[in-house]
């Protein structure tokens, strides 16, 4: 007797069916990508507000510190307070290279560790060589050990700052010596004001955190300078922009 033998056959996807899945996940993808954005982008905001808050807490304990003056150093601009011939006859610009607020509060033990965000560059190290400028709180000055001219430059890395006030000049391009926190008065004159500058932001995050730390009446518009509240940048150039966040003044 002949047997028949069963054929299995097993059938793939037809072309339509394979479209149809592969336009349900784009729809997919496109939907929730977004999201992730923009709760990653929350996260370095509310992590931003919350190195704010820490640093002001820190600003408030070093001026309270014995043996201070009850004043901020300056490490921008003039009037850095310096020591050592070759340090003090540097240039302002050397000298604010060299000099950051943040590293005086880690030396000082305001601050457990040197200041790091996700938001902006993931730059953490200066360019140049040689010693570092360090606070010495007994003298209320900056020194190099043994003295020299700065050859460090923090200048591309996110920091705190602090520097001479200065009224009249836009917010957006003070560098941090001017906030309008009302949206319309300046700063006064004759005051040292403490900033963190955080390099590199992409203009989304900078106008997110603009809108997170000024009230809805100082709203930035997005794509532009930032003048009003407590957030200041210039308009963003090829997607990035620098943002200073008031901190203090004295």
């Amino acid at each position: 007797m002949k047997t028949r033998k069963r054929i299995h056959s097993a059938q793939g996807f037809s072309l339509l069916e394979l479209v149809m899945v592969l336009a349900i996940i784009s729809v997919l993808v496109g939907l929730l990508l977004p999201k992730g954005f923009d709760a990653l982008r929350n996260a370095r905001v509310q992590e931003v507000k919350n190195a704010v808050k820490t640093l002001k807490t820190a600003l408030t304990d070093l001026i309270a510190m014995p043996g201070g003056n009850g004043s901020i150093p300056r490490t921008e601009g003039t009037g850095i307070p310096c020591t050592g011939v070759a340090l003090s006859g540097a240039t302002d610009v050397a000298k604010g290279n060299g000099a950051r607020l943040d590293a005086v509060l880690v030396a000082l033990g305001k601050l457990d560790q040197p200041l790091t965000l996700r938001m902006g560059s993931q730059v953490y190290s200066s360019s140049g060589s040689g010693n570092e400028m360090t606070w010495n709180q007994a003298t209320q000055s900056f020194a190099i050990t043994p003295d020299a001219a700065p050859l460090r430059d923090w200048s591309a890395v996110t920091r705190v700052e602090a520097r001479a006030s200065s009224p009249g000049t836009l917010p957006s391009v003070a560098l941090g010596a001017n906030f309008r926190l009302d949206g319309v008065t300046d700063r006064s004159a004759n005051v040292t004001i403490a900033y963190l500058v955080i390099t590199g932001v992409p203009s989304k995050d900078a106008y997110q955190l603009a809108l997170s730390m000024n009230p809805p009446a100082l709203a930035p518009v997005e794509g532009a300078a930032c003048d009003a509240g407590m957030i200041a940048y210039a308009a963003p150039v090829n997607g990035v922009t620098n943002v200073y966040c008031y901190l203090a003044e004295l």
